[in-house]
């Protein structure tokens, strides 16, 4: 149908003046680094993980350089994902100027209150941050004198370096990641919603549904975001192609996946047969029988392990943060990029079916053949999917 909602999205919001997409973790933070280099103005760094690592270090020694040259350098770090940061790396940074916020530190980390978004009593925030412990900001937006962005799923970890990995003794497999690089007017738009999580406040209630990204930083958002990527699913027509880090996903997405492929829609998964969250799998492994039985083709890629999330769905492509699981639906702050060039979406199939021939089929035997107990241990673990 050409008047479905895919269509309509692609027809009226505002398109990027360019998208390039990155499967090369090193390759990214390079480039992502060379800009940051040449910034004249502002640097904005929103980051889950912001690790003191090699990479870490690297960024936060641009960082300074850039502050030294005037450039006015915000940064949010999560209290959960980053809360290793230390008052001297703080005091650091902010002695040069650069302003630190930290989203939801953790009630009994009290060296972050300062840095803490909320301006209230000890007590009060306490009290607050106690309440909001599993919301956390899962975003990764770094955006360069407001002309360009670079998003997706890579932290500022050298986790995400194909060149550390082996040599990272918690960290055996290289990750694969998506990243994306945009320009254009949006940006404008993009560096608005820093801003409101910046401030703590959400500046625009509704949301504009006409600009090319989505995040849920409000009720209202966070509600329409869940809804629109069902409706999306059930207005695909030729293909729906996932790649999902961590997959727990609601019976609503499960019914609309089969669904899709029931009307004879290609519907391909690819995840992690191993994960860095050592329960992701056994989890996932419980919702796949109901998507195999519908036909849903699933793979499992034991190379490296799966990071990115993106979602490609007939002519449009999201890659962000935002994983199939509850978190990133009911609690995280999560940021997705609309890309609908032609290059991206052919870019992104060709990684696609590379990574698919390089990646085991899941069947229902393969299910069957799995140990009781691990059946057992995936179930229970299902029931706390609100958490995960």
């Amino acid at each position: 149908m050409s008047n479905n909602r895919i269509t309509k999205l692609v027809n009226s919001i505002h398109k990027w003046n360019s998208e390039t997409l990155s499967f090369n973790s090193d390759a990214y933070f390079k480039d992502l680094i060379d800009e940051l280099e040449q910034a004249k103005q502002t640097i904005e760094i929103e980051s889950y993980i912001f690790s003191q690592d090699k990479l870490g270090k690297r960024i936060v020694a641009t960082l300074l350089n850039a502050a030294n040259r005037g450039v006015k350098v915000r940064i949010i770090i999560d209290g959960l994902g980053s809360k290793n940061w230390q008052l001297t790396q703080i005091a650091a940074l902010t002695n040069v100027g650069i302003k630190i916020k930290i989203y939801h530190p953790l009630p009994w980390h009290l060296s972050f209150y300062q840095q803490a978004m909320i301006e209230k009593s000890f007590f009060y925030k306490f009290l607050y941050l106690f309440s909001q412990i599993n919301k956390r900001d899962h975003r990764k937006l770094y955006i360069v004198d407001k002309q360009t962005a670079w998003t997706g799923s890579l932290n500022l970890s050298s986790l995400h370096l194909t060149n550390d990995a082996k040599t990272n003794a918690s960290q055996k497999q290289s990750w694969f990641d998506c990243g994306v690089r945009v320009t254009g007017q949006p940006i404008a738009d993009l560096s608005g919603t820093f801003d409101e999580i910046w401030r703590g406040i959400s500046l625009r209630a509704l949301g504009n549904r006409r600009l090319p990204f989505r995040t849920n930083n409000n009720v209202i958002k966070r509600q329409r975001k869940n809804l629109e990527l069902i409706h999306l699913i059930r207005s695909s027509q030729k293909k729906i192609w996932i790649i999902s880090a961590y997959l727990v996903p609601s019976r609503r997405i499960i019914r609309a996946l089969n669904q899709a492929r029931q009307r004879g829609v290609d519907v391909k998964l690819l995840v992690s047969k191993r994960s860095d969250v050592t329960i992701f799998p056994l989890v996932s492994n419980t919702c796949y029988r109901s998507l195999l039985s519908a036909n849903v083709d699933i793979f499992e890629q034991d190379a490296c392990i799966i990071h990115a999330k993106a979602m490609l769905m007939d002519n449009i492509l999201m890659v962000g943060s935002s994983n199939l699981n509850h978190r990133s639906f009911l609690h995280d702050l999560e940021l997705d990029i609309i890309l609908t060039q032609p290059s991206s979406l052919q870019d992104y199939e060709k990684k696609f079916d590379k990574l698919i021939a390089q990646s085991k089929r899941v069947t229902l035997e393969t299910l069957d053949k799995q140990s009781w107990h691990k059946r057992l241990l995936g179930k229970l673990i299902w029931r706390l999917r609100y958490w995960l």
